[in-house]
């Protein structure tokens, strides 16, 4: 029906086609509340019925008047008899309208007198016209109708007396209706936006995994072209990435290669501090090598998950150092992760407090939201606020010298953040309660 609509069009024509039927069926239910020949049940006092109440008073006794007022008088309809027109103070209105309207019925009967009236407040400024008699019901009413022998017959409106469906006032249908109509309208929108939510939940689980999720083709035109542009995409982005690894592998393994062999030749250098320069020179390339591979292999999918106790973890890396305080929680704190990385993590956290803080940190871990809190916190300088985020990307250096001995290779944050965020997790930077930097990362539990 909607094939050669767009989203927008859609959209539109839902909303059109629900405002269309809530129409037809109000306008529907209207005309069958108002039909004089409804098989409808009603307690509302139309002018014929108060025609045949008053013939049928006038054709009965004194003893059966009384019968008939008591089988007429409802709960929302009071028939009483007064002998005496009705006065009408001026604090009253008196209903012109409603009086010709109802001396339609009555006059069959004959000419008699007809006096309505209500209470102003209750009604305002309203006017009942020619063809309106069925808001009779919408306020309360007092009608006297004269009788041929005297006296008057006089009707009082109680409560709602208006025409009811199945019991109910025809503007609770008109409710129901409208509400079903509005469901309909609002599971056609759902309908038409899900291919939508499937590409947000592709494009999620493809930022954090790198897993091409590709979507299937459904919708309007436009968000099939989107969905099939994206599915292009990850596919272009996990090859570039898949690429660039297998690159860096090749060139570190290469790169390492020559190292290997310029190492054996400083070892044939004379002069014993000549040859430290050398090595020492050698393995910091490698240790460069190995740090950019790790950034690389940090954004790649190639992850091992397994249930880790993320305690033990950290009890491993705090072995090699000495002076760090640990706390964490009694018991296992299980998680799906990858073990290695892990210990890669808290080994760059605790390296870089212990180089750039001055001492051993302090490590807490709590649970919080159905995953593990785990805080870093060193006595150093820390970190000003406005390089909190810089520190975060590769190769971001505070230091500018370009000295690993001095700023290292601007990795190891860079690292720890990719690892973290590989896990399903958050990591963000703040002062530590020692003035020093504050490292807060959130995993996800198993």
């Amino acid at each position: 029906m909607f094939g050669r609509l767009g989203f927008v069009g859609r959209v539109s024509a839902i909303l059109m086609l629900a405002l269309v039927a809530l129409w037809a069926l109000g306008a529907g239910l209207s005309y069958v509340s108002r039909s004089p020949i409804a098989p409808l049940p009603s307690a509302l006092p139309l002018p014929h019925q108060m025609a045949a109440i008053v013939d049928l008073l006038e054709k009965s006794d004194e003893v059966q008047r009384q019968t008939v007022l008591a089988a007429v008088s409802t709960d929302t309809l009071y028939v009483s008899l007064s002998p005496n027109a009705p006065e009408v103070p001026a604090d009253i209105r008196r209903l012109r309208g409603i009086e010709w309207l109802i001396n339609r019925y009555v006059g069959a009967l004959g000419s008699r007198e007809i006096i309505a009236t209500a209470d102003p407040d209750a009604i305002g400024d309203w006017q009942l016209g020619r063809g309106k008699l069925w808001r009779l019901a919408q306020f309360p009413l007092r009608v006297a109708v004269g009788l041929k022998g005297g006296g008057y017959a006089v009707f009082e409106t109680r409560g709602e007396i208006a025409r009811r469906l199945f019991g109910m006032p025809p503007g609770f249908w008109v409710g129901v209706l409208g509400s079903l109509v509005g469901i309909a309208a609002l599971f056609a929108v759902w309908r038409e936006a899900r291919p939508l939510k499937a590409l947000s939940g592709s494009v999620a689980r493809f930022a954090r995994d790198g897993q091409p999720n590709r979507v299937a083709l459904r919708g309007a035109p436009e968000l099939r072209r989107l969905i099939e542009e994206v599915n292009r995409m990850q596919e272009r982005i996990a090859t570039l990435i898949k690429g660039r690894t297998v690159l860096l592998g090749a060139v570190s393994h290469d790169l390492k290669t020559y190292i290997t062999r310029l190492k054996l030749r400083a070892e044939m250098i004379e002069g014993g501090d000549q040859r430290a320069r050398a090595e020492r020179d050698l393995d910091e390339m490698t240790a460069l090598i190995d740090d950019a591979l790790a950034v690389t292999r940090g954004m790649a999918p190639e992850r091992q998950l397994n249930d880790v106790d993320l305690g033990e973890v950290l009890r491993i890396v705090v072995q090699d150092y000495s002076g760090v305080s640990l706390t964490t929680p009694a018991g296992a704190l299980m998680m799906r992760a990858d073990p290695v990385a892990l210990r890669r993590l808290f080994t760059n956290l605790v390296d870089n407090a212990v180089r750039y803080g001055g001492s051993a940190p302090d490590i807490t871990v709590s649970a919080r939201h159905e995953g593990w809190r785990i805080t870093v916190d060193d006595k150093g300088p820390g970190i000003p606020e406005a390089e909190r985020a810089l520190v975060l990307e590769p190769f971001y250096r505070r230091e500018t010298s370009r000295s690993r001995e001095t700023g290292g290779s601007g990795l190891g944050l860079a690292i720890a953040k990719q690892i973290v965020e590989a896990h399903g997790g958050t990591i963000a930077l703040d002062q530590s309660p020692a003035g020093g930097l504050r490292v807060v990362i959130n995993l996800p539990a198993g």
